[in-house]
């Protein structure tokens, strides 16, 4: 009776010590996990591909290293499936990533190029699996679809500034392309799109005079897209003038002329000169600028005839040409 109840409390200190015991888990079929973000474009005569791979296996075990990845492009076949699609499809290599933290596995970003010449003209298929063992392969990733076309040659770009803004043109490619416009300037750190057309000009109405601004310029059709062109750095400096004044109108009260017209419509205009003829003399300007496009002149006489013709003046001191006269007899 002693004997045995020693040999439960024994039992019973080496199992207290231990904690619990789990059952017995299979081991992993280390299957990873899929990629999701597969990603290519066609840039001047190569596909740029990337893609990130995910660091866990299916049944979430760390992966510190791959043995493969199984970069493929093939033909694109409607109905499509990945089993009839693999023995068209060529295969590229790929550099494996370096070992990853198994305590603290991250995503591994992957990027790699391929010319587009073998493919030029063909509607194809591009998809990747990783494995970590032999034949113990991931999903394929989500497939991207592509028309591989002729390489877009980078557009080569002039600018000059008009009163509109930044003009940039170039020679056209081919029908059916559209250009992305990119513009930086010394404040910004790094390029920002300002535009797209479909057309081989541009006008960036957005750009100031005085600052320094380095554009380029991108063709694309689909998913393919040239290099960018070469950087062209302008200036801007404001020597147009605003437009001429429209509208204008001089009516008779008892003891002043109110002259009026539409406003311009420059965002940088500063006022408007106001030119006066009395009898057929020649047009003297009034005094300052206008800040509004309205004028009473109170320095008239009865029995004479005015003359009233309006320049706009933008605050480059910019002067456009005078309006069409309107007359009055006071």
């Amino acid at each position: 009776m002693r004997a045995a109840f020693l040999a439960a409390s024994c039992l019973f200190a080496v199992l207290a010590g231990c904690g619990y015991v789990g059952p017995v888990l299979p081991p992993s079929p280390l299957i990873p996990n899929a990629v999701t973000d597969l990603a290519v474009v066609e840039r001047g005569d190569r596909l740029w591909i990337t893609f990130r791979i995910p660091p866990r296996t299916t049944d979430q075990v760390a992966i510190k290293n791959f043995s493969e990845i199984d970069l493929r492009i093939g033909p694109a076949a409607t109905p499509f499936d990945f089993a009839s699609w693999m023995p068209t499809a060529k295969q590229y290599p790929v550099t494996l990533p370096p070992p990853n933290d198994p305590d603290d596995p991250q995503p591994v970003s992957i990027s790699t190029q391929i010319p587009t010449a073998a493919f030029e003209g063909r509607h194809v298929v591009v998809a990747v699996r990783t494995a970590v063992k032999r034949d113990r392969y991931s999903s394929w990733s989500n497939r991207v679809l592509l028309d591989v076309v002729a390489p877009l040659e980078p557009p080569v770009v002039t600018a000059e500034p008009t009163a509109q803004g930044v003009a940039l043109s170039w020679p056209a490619q081919r029908a059916g392309l559209t250009y992305r416009i990119s513009r930086q300037s010394a404040a910004d750190k790094q390029p920002g799109t300002v535009g797209t057309t479909d057309q081989p000009h541009f006008v960036d109405t957005s750009a100031q005079s005085d600052i320094e601004y380095r554009y380029t310029v991108i063709a694309s059709q689909g998913l393919a897209e040239s290099l960018p062109s070469d950087l062209v750095t302008i200036t801007p400096i404001d020597t147009f003038a605003p437009s001429v004044p429209a509208g204008v109108t001089a009516l008779a009260g008892p003891d002043s002329i109110e002259v009026s017209w539409q406003r311009s419509p420059e965002p940088d205009l500063q006022g408007y000169y106001v030119h006066r003829s009395v009898d057929g003399a020649p047009l003297e300007r009034q005094g300052a600028l206008v800040p509004l496009p309205a004028y009473s002149d109170r320095k008239v006489e009865h029995g004479k005839t005015y003359r009233y013709e309006i320049s706009s003046v933008d605050k480059k001191s910019n002067e456009s040409d005078k309006s069409a006269p309107a007359e009055v007899a006071f």
